[in-house]
């Protein structure tokens, strides 16, 4: 990795993070230049020192930075290229620069190494092009996104002269090892993703400006209403940073022409230049995150801290505004994202005014560049959706608004209709759609033929196709049972943030015997493709019930969650969950009982109920203790009390994992639990996991397998540890009944002595623990404050 700034660090971390030993160069600090050989490699030191500080974090586990090796450009260079597989460029944004630089690693690199830019603009052909024949030829573009680790984008960029195989290495190698969606870019000014996105930005600051819309106005109309990210433009803005805005749009400035006799013609050429409150934001180092202010910034101290708002005309700081449109209060509650966009963009006043400026300028603008930058709207769509988070590209967008009835926005808003959307209209009129076909036989319109087939990638499967080829085996109002192919079944949830309601709870405990009942089936993958596993158990119903004092219904319900864990865990067939992203409380639980875990690699998994008052009670402590105590088999004292007390410690505090790597530091995942880097192959490996299970004489675990239990001696300990945190005004006195709650459950109910158990025993102990505390104030205080706020309280 050549290059330790932001980008250059960050992407080294998650080279890290996908297990690759990585050499991060950079160039001795000119005070060091004389200085040792620790002192010349300052820079890079730094920048790996730096990874353990920064948020998010760029690190899956904190030890992976010693997969890392620091070096300097000037004496490391050649020993560390000849060493590795691929070389990534990250320096200054300098054609001269990187040329000189590629010249260097051409001399010593190996005859299939692999060279790589991840600039973010300029020219890979120009940076190639003085190369030696046979090292251009292995020189492509890697443009990662920021931050690399979380943004699912990776744009593969080939020169003129990059060799297919090249390409086809990298995508692979991008695809399975790194987990990025893989987007196939050709040469052009900023490629494709930032092509489109500054395109929307400048069309959004343009409006903006002309209409005398607010900051919080445009980020709310370009937030979650159009399925994008809350961000917004402004918001975006800020984390980009100005000084990188206004760098981008430069450099399209000086790629592109406003002549449309010119090759390099963009019909928004006279738009590509820095807004003007943007260029006063610069000279006035408002950079946004960066310096702490840009469009938006935290102002006060403590709990007087607040959010303060940019007034573009004042220039000064001011509090937010609340956003008012009310002609699209009723749409924005709308739940389909396609019917939402499509009233959005027909609605009247300011708010449509605005969005049919941006949306259809937009849409043109996209399709006016399939042919140059993409051969079809799927690379587009793909590089909006994954590199800057909307749900939806502009030709989905698109077809939301409705492509024939948009000719008559664009006629009032004085646009030429691109090509490309005429030739689409001339073919199919009024039923024109740039995508079409079913969800198992997916198509895109390509200007220069028709309709051509979007194939699944092989090892991925996708549950809508899966359930239009196929059908749904089985279904409840928040559930369903699909067949996956090959004798393997999965269980997806369809709740809201797909909690486990009554729906997702009643297939829980059906799937399997309606899969023994219809024959054929030998396996279960539990999962889904929403952005987050399960946030776990319904709340709304619990605070009902405690609210109630109806008891009862809550031990009966917990009982009911409890035997159905166990009937997974211990039924006739194999089952492999597949959790991914948020995975919290019953969710988590859910996951401890399957037969393996096949996890993505971004994993947010934690037993959280303290955050609202209670404590696991779906088999999440009892299975603390069973793997504490299959744990300890394995070592020689046989005690199982180390494990035990780092889940007392994690489960108190309401700890989440940064990443499924940090799970199984936490000793949620196993060791023989896999962890699958791209979100869309999740499912394929879970099945395959499921399939290796049930191909080897799959037999359930005893259901009364013995549990050893540290008991009172060592749980004095847990006692001991609350007691100490809450006088020392860390916890609340609350935290602190919670905290001996869950140690009484994990010693065995502060059994006398050490000894064993069963999982029921521990089931009954868990059980009793949470109706106690469903009935104290302060639980209900916190299950309401969670609901109403999102976050926990601390009472």
């Amino acid at each position: 990795m050549l290059g330790a700034g932001t980008m250059g660090a960050q992407i080294a971390a998650h080279l890290a993070n996908a297990g690759i030993r990585t050499h991060l160069l950079d160039r001795v600090p000119d005070a060091l230049e004389h200085g040792t050989p620790a002192s010349r490699n300052a820079l890079a030191l730094q920048s790996i020192a730096a990874l353990a500080k920064q948020r998010p974090a760029p690190l899956m586990l904190p030890p992976f930075a010693e997969r890392i090796v620091a070096g300097n450009l000037d004496n490391d260079l050649v020993r560390a290229v000849a060493e590795s597989d691929l070389v990534v460029e990250a320096v200054v944004e300098r054609l001269d620069v990187k040329q000189m630089l590629f010249r260097k690693v051409a001399e010593v690199a190996g005859p299939n190494c692999i060279l790589a830019t991840n600039t973010s603009g300029i020219s890979v052909t120009a940076i190639a092009a003085d190369l030696p024949e046979a090292a251009r030829s292995r020189l492509a573009g890697l443009h990662f996104f920021n931050p690399p680790r979380y943004m699912h984008l990776l744009e593969i960029v080939p020169s003129r002269f990059t060799e297919p195989k090249v390409v086809a290495e990298l995508e692979a190698f991008g695809d399975r090892v790194l987990g990025k969606g893989v987007v196939i870019c050709r040469d052009t000014p900023n490629f494709i993703g930032n092509r489109i996105g500054i395109a929307d930005m400048l069309l959004t600051f343009s409006a903006a400006a002309a209409g005398g819309y607010t900051p919080e106005e445009v980020d709310w109309l370009n937030g979650p209403l159009m399925g994008r990210p809350r961000t917004g433009t402004f918001r975006l803005a800020d984390m980009i940073g100005l000084d990188v805005l206004g760098h981008v749009v430069r450099n399209l400035q000086g790629a592109l022409s406003g002549n449309p006799n010119d090759p390099n013609y963009d019909e928004l050429c006279d738009l590509m230049q820095i807004p003007p409150v943007v260029q006063r934001m610069v000279e006035h180092g408002l950079l946004g995150d960066k310096t702490r202010a840009g469009f938006y910034r935290k102002a006060g101290k403590g709990d007087a801290k607040a959010i303060e708002v940019l007034d573009p005309e004042t220039f000064a700081y001011r509090p937010p505004k609340p956003v008012e449109f009310p002609e699209l209060a009723n749409i924005a509650k709308i739940p389909d994202i396609k019917q939402r966009v499509h009233a959005a963009l027909q609605t009247e006043g300011r708010a449509g005014e605005f969005l049919r400026k941006v949306y259809f300028g937009l849409f043109n603008y996209a399709a006016n560049r399939l042919g140059s930058i993409a051969p079809s709207p799927k690379p587009i769509d793909d590089a909006m959706r994954w590199g800057y988070g909307w749900s939806q590209g502009p030709f989905q967008l698109w077809d939301a608004a409705d492509v024939a009835g948009s000719e008559r926005q664009f006629s009032t808003m004085q646009l030429a209709t691109a090509p490309a959307a005429r030739r689409l209209l001339e073919r199919h009129g009024k039923e024109a759609r740039w995508y079409a076909g079913r969800p198992s036989a997916k198509m895109v319109f390509v200007p220069d033929g028709d309709y051509v087939a979007v194939p699944i990638p092989p090892g991925m499967i996708s549950l809508d196709a899966c359930k239009d080829a196929r059908g749904v085996i089985h279904s409840t109002k928040t559930a369903n049972l699909v067949d996956l192919g090959d004798g393997v079944a999965c269980l997806e949830f369809a709740s809201k943030m797909n909690t486990l309601d009554e729906g997702v709870m009643t297939m829980l405990r059906e799937a399997v015997p309606e899969l023994e009942r219809r024959g054929g089936f030998r396996a279960l993958v539990v999962g889904n493709q929403a952005e987050h596993f399960s946030a776990g158990a319904d709340l709304r119903q619990l605070l009902a019930w405690t609210k109630a004092r109806d008891f009862a219904a809550i031990d009966t319900a917990v009982r009911t969650f409890q035997d159905t864990m166990m009937a997974l865990r211990h039924g006739p067939l194999p089952v492999v969950v597949a959790p991914h992203g948020m995975t919290l409380g019953g969710g988590m639980e859910l996951a401890l009982h399957g037969d393996g875990i096949v996890a993505n690699a971004e994993l947010y998994m934690g037993l959280v109920e303290a955050g609202v008052g209670l404590v696991p009670a779906g088999g999440g402590l009892k299975e603390t203790c069973r793997r504490a105590s299959a744990w300890a088999i394995q070592v020689p004292d046989g005690d199982p009390y180390p494990w035990v007390r780092r889940a007392f410690e994690a489960i108190g505090r309401a700890q989440v994992s940064t990443s499924a790597h940090d799970a199984r530091a936490l000793g949620w995942l196993a060791s023989t639990d896999g962890i699958t880097f791209h979100r869309e192959r999740v499912l394929a490996d879970a099945k395959r996991r499921a399939i290796a299970l049930a191909e080897a004489g799959y037999q359930p675990p005893d259901r009364n397998e013995a549990i050893q239990v540290v008991g009172a001696p060592r749980g004095a300990s847990f006692m001991l540890g609350a007691d100490l945190m809450h006088w020392g005004g860390y916890i609340s006195e609350h935290d602190r009944l919670i905290g001996q709650k869950i140690a009484h459950v994990l010693t065995g109910g502060m059994r006398s002595t050490p000894g064993s158990l069963i999982a029921q025993d521990l089931l009954d102990l868990e059980r009793e623990a949470f109706v106690s505390l469903c009935g104290e104030a302060k639980t209900i205080a916190r299950m309401e404050h969670m609901l109403t706020t999102g976050k926990p309280l601390r009472n």
